[in-house]
Formats: C-alpha cells, structure tokens, sequence
C-alpha cells in the first residue's frame, strides 16, 4: 500500500493463496478479528456461489482459514489473539 507520495506505507498480508474463490473470501474474512461470525460472511458469500465450482462446508473451511490467521496473529498480532479465540470457539461449536 502506497501514500500519496509513493511512499511504503503497510503490507496488508502478503502470504499468497491460490484456489476456488471461497478461500479469498475466507483469508480476507479472517483478517481482522472484528465480527467473525457466520451473519457477517453469509452476505459475500451468497454473491459469490455462482463462481465456486466445488463443494464446501462453510464451517470447516472458515476454521481453517482461522486456523492460519491465528498462526498468523500470534507472531505479527498478539493483542488480538483473545479475539481468534474466541471466534475459533464460536466456528468450532457450529461445527459439532
């Protein structure tokens, strides 16, 4: 990300992810910590049905994409840790 000036100014995680569309959503979903719940992707994730090709269980995949983030949070982020947590609470329980 370039200020005006064309100077550096932040990198908004650079860790490259490759595959159905549904991961792009789940990695920019799991970018932040705030409102990680299954009324906050539902949304984007009907809109973007039409372009997946495989079959998916949201549940499964959004605790992967945490799963990474966490890894993620805990080395570049650790304040917001206790936010993943919780949200990795919340995506396991829909998952049991």
């Amino acid at each position: 990300m370039f200020a005006g000036n064309d100077t550096l100014t932040g990198i908004i995680d650079p860790d490259p992810v490759v595959g159905e569309p549904l991961y792009d959503l789940i990695y920019a979903f799991c970018s932040s910590p705030d409102m990680l719940t299954v009324d906050t992707i539902l949304p984007a994730l009907e809109k973007l049905e039409s372009e997946m090709t495989g079959s998916y269980e949201l549940n499964k995949e959004v605790l992967q994409g945490l799963y990474l983030r966490i890894a993620t949070c805990i080395r570049h982020h650790p304040k917001d840790l206790d936010q993943y947590t919780e949200a990795w609470t919340y995506w396991l329980n829909r998952v049991r």
